[in-house]
């Protein structure tokens, strides 16, 4: 008897041409603020990404590291949740898998859209992704959006989902830039955060958590 491998998941995608701005309107009104798919959109050009567990496991994860860091550093970090960062006149937008602010926040309209050219740009956004993103690409739209940080983790999906590959890329005058370290925490390392991501699944993450916070309190 013949046993057939289980198709393995990866990303959804669904690619739309020649999409104008109004009609980007009209959708993200019709999806609403809870929709889940993930938008991009470059000039005409909207690709749809429906995200699976593991986007939403590396997600948390990194949340719960940034919230340790930022409460040991006296930082309120803030999520403004599930946003599409928006720059109309130059028709490009893009929604990471989760983005913060460091300090004052912006309210969020129910559209949960967010015009850069009339707030500020958070300050880290993460990208998450099941398969190598086009990394040009998606640095220009964040590059347009003013973001100063972007953290670009790729994995697979699986027992090997936090065995990833993780990238910081940092904005300068020249574009985004690779870097070893965050900006926003120049003593967090792109090997300290993959080491946090392993160490919650071997250890768990209250475990792991806890290590974090202890060694977070030696770099101040």
């Amino acid at each position: 008897m013949l046993f057939r491998k289980k198709p393995v998941a990866t990303e959804k995608r669904i690619l739309l041409k020649n999409i104008s701005w109004a009609k980007l309107e009209e959708l993200l009104a019709e999806l609403g603020s809870d929709r889940e798919a993930h938008l991009t959109y470059d000039r005409g050009r909207l690709e749809m990404m429906t995200p699976l567990e593991e986007h939403d496991r590396c997600n948390r994860l990194m949340e719960s590291l940034l919230l340790v860091v930022a409460d040991e550093m006296g930082d309120s970090l803030v999520s403004p949740g599930n946003v599409l960062l928006v720059q109309p006149e130059i028709g490009r937008a893009v929604q990471p898998m989760a983005c913060y602010y460091l300090d004052n926040a912006p309210s969020i309209p129910p559209s949960g859209k967010l015009d850069v050219t009339q707030v500020p740009p958070p300050d880290i956004a993460i990208e998450i992704a099941l398969q190598e993103p086009d990394s040009p690409k998606r640095l220009a739209l964040y590059e347009a959006m003013g973001v100063p940080e972007v953290w670009q983790y790729v994995t697979t999906v699986g027992d090997e989902v936090l065995k990833g590959n993780l990238k910081i890329w940092a904005l300068d005058r020249g574009g985004y830039q690779p870097a070893n370290t965050s900006s926003a925490y120049e003593f967090l390392s792109t090997a300290k955060i993959s080491e946090f991501l392993a160490e919650s699944e071997t250890l768990g993450l209250a475990r792991a958590l806890t290590l974090l916070r202890s060694w977070v309190k030696t770099q101040g």
